[in-house]
């Protein structure tokens, strides 16, 4: 799997803008942890708060695509 595989459409192979902010954040976001790590400044809110981020932002994204997928499909046209 390469990087570009994480902000490419599958379906499409298009750059996907949601994707590329997704892994954008999570870089930067991780980035300073790591920084606040690094310099001693790391307290348990701020890994708390890293840690619900990331996995409300999975959650919602999942629940999302779940609503999406019991959506009725959409009549082609037929002309």
């Amino acid at each position: 799997m390469a990087l570009r595989d994480l902000i490419t459409n599958p379906a499409t192979g298009r750059l996907s803008t949601s994707d590329s902010t997704l892994v954008g954040a999570f870089v930067a976001s991780t980035a300073a942890l790591l920084y606040a790590t690094v310099t001693g400044q790391l307290s348990e809110w701020l890994f708390v708060g890293y840690l619900a981020a990331w996995v409300t932002q999975c959650q919602a994204s999942k629940r999302a695509a779940i609503a999406r997928d019991a959506l009725p499909a959409k009549p082609e046209d037929t002309q």
